[in-house]
């Protein structure tokens, strides 16, 4: 850190606090009750060496959540919780304080790195020349408050997000080489840096399982920019390699088998089709944000039917387009190349090339984000510096990070708690099942029947097979007093698939779980 760089860092902290100063009003939202508020594991200090043998959320009392995140070993994320809820309990102003500083340091991380690509001035040239410095904090600052990074930044449980960027960040800049020319094909890499690296790898596996793809944006970056060698292959990639197969053998003998498949139902051809389906959303997020989801569900997304299909079609020409872009670009604008395939890189895990539980996400952007800027950049870097090109690369950054800073701080507020974020989706997407269902669900549990019945109601009728929707309809109906059109609701349910509980045991089991004995006399279970 020098005179020079002040300047930039306290921008980059300030931009940033602005855009995300709502969170400091928010509540617990979305999986927080769970994984913070339902989670004895994370409330006692002297517990924290256990997190490190058990399975993400195995400590909660919630069973659902501790079945469904069997597959996922996030010990450093319960253990920052730990630290929070041991200076101020179920306060969540210091939950939301972690999850911001932790963001900053994420951005902060990604501009020092962005310099070392760039180049930092006269002193240091990169592609960029002198205009290096200023199209890092350009870079920096539009990654910072971009929307789409909400989710991960006001929801706490979304802290494996913030700490697998941050750890990957982290070791980008202790493991990547400076931008001078007469450097390239060296390792200029410290053994301290290396051990560093190699450290702030192993802290992001410990955080998210994402992180793995580092040594393969690594990779990407050296061949790309031509600074392969066998001496960093031995002094880089090998205490990586051996961070990783560690960390996957310890992984594998705490973590369990999903029970969720996202694609049950569907054909392998549709399965297939829901990639560029998926690609298409990213793209548009990353360059309009607006409106953004908690849950990407059927409803939202829908079933593929034919690769026609706009959304389908213009996604799988973009990822066609791209790919073909990146070996063309590779020789006369490298970084541009290696924007690019860091995005396609960065998006493999959670592109459903293997499929797992969620559709989609807006933190699932948090890294992959990186890339296309980086691709801007490096194109902005390759173009001449005339007074309309400078005129035009300061006018359109400044528009879209007021913009981005905007829409952050709309959307911040929208995350105030779980009602509020439902409410919201509602608001932008009115055919979500989930939405719905979980807004209903929420007011159940509220002890607010009758404003349940509309939801659930509308849930029910945007997927009629679905049991627990009318199960908790009939629930819901019974609760208020109009048990007449509850035995109605679960006498007109339709059958459940093999194998799943029907309408009647789900309310059933709903109601005897409550101890509301006489109300399921008088509806007949």
């Amino acid at each position: 850190m020098s005179r020079r760089t002040l300047p930039a860092i306290a921008l980059i902290v300030l931009v940033t606090a602005v855009a995300y100063a709502r969170t400091f009003d928010n509540w617990f939202a979305w999986d927080d009750g769970y994984i913070v508020l339902d989670n004895p594991a994370i409330q006692d200090l002297a517990n924290i060496p256990n997190l490190f043998v058990k399975p993400w959320a195995a400590g909660t009392t919630n069973d659902l959540g501790a079945r469904q995140n069997a597959p996922y070993f996030r010990p450093l994320a319960l253990a920052s919780m730990a630290l929070d809820w041991a200076i101020a309990g179920p306060d969540p102003v210091v939950f939301h304080a972690t999850n911001l500083l932790l963001h900053l340091a994420s951005a902060l991380f990604f501009w020092g790195w962005l310099r070392r690509l760039l180049g930092r001035g006269k002193d240091d040239p990169g592609p960029a020349g002198d205009r290096g410095p200023l199209l890092a904090l350009i870079g920096a600052l539009l990654w910072a408050v971009h929307p789409v990074h909400s989710e991960a930044v006001d929801v706490v449980t979304y802290r494996t997000t913030l700490l697998s960027g941050l750890a990957m960040f982290a070791s980008l800049r202790l493991l990547t080489p400076a931008a001078r020319l007469d450097r390239f094909g060296t390792t200029e890499t410290t053994a301290a840096a290396i051990a560093a690296g190699a450290a702030c790898f192993a802290a992001g596996l410990l955080a998210k399982e994402t992180t793995l793809i580092l040594p393969a944006l690594l990779i990407i970056f050296d061949t790309i920019l031509g600074r392969m060698s066998w001496r960093r292959v031995a002094t880089v990639y090998v205490p990586l390699v051996a961070v990783a197969a560690a960390w996957w053998v310890v992984r594998s003998g705490i973590t369990g088998a999903n029970i969720y498949t996202w694609f049950d139902g569907l054909t392998a051809w549709q399965t297939t089709l829901m990639v560029p389906r998926i690609f298409f959303l990213y793209v548009r997020l990353a360059l309009l944000p607006w409106p953004l989801c908690p849950f990407y569900d059927w409803n939202v997304l829908g079933a593929p039917e034919s690769v026609l299909e706009p959304d389908i079609f213009v996604g799988a020409l973009l990822m066609l387009t791209m790919a073909a872009a990146i070996p063309l670009l590779a020789r006369r604008v490298p970084l541009a190349a290696f924007g690019l395939a860091w995005a396609f890189t960065a998006l493999l895990p959670v592109s459903h090339l293997m499929p797992f539980f969620d559709a989609a996400g807006d933190r699932f952007l948090y890294v992959p984000l990186a890339g296309w800027i980086i691709a801007i950049l490096g194109i902005a870097a390759a173009l001449p510096a005339t007074p309309v090109l400078r005129g035009i690369g300061l006018f359109l950054p400044m528009v879209a990070i007021v913009s981005f800073g905007i829409v952050t701080t709309i959307r911040t507020g929208d995350w105030h708690d779980s009602e509020t974020v439902l409410k919201a989706s509602i608001r932008d997407f009115p055919e979500s099942v989930s939405a719905h269902l979980g807004l209903g669900r929420l007011y159940l549990e509220s002890h607010r029947s009758v404003e349940a019945i509309p939801e659930l109601r509308a849930a029910a009728l945007g997927a009629p097979s679905l049991a627990i929707a009318v199960a908790l309809l009939a629930v819901a109906e019974g609760r208020s007093g109009d048990i007449a059109e509850a035995r109605r609701t679960l006498r007109d349910a339709p059958m459940p698939e093999h194998g799943l509980p029907s309408a009647v045991e789900i309310a059933r089991s709903e109601l005897g779980q409550a101890g509301e004995f006489e109300l399921m006399r008088r509806m007949g279970l």
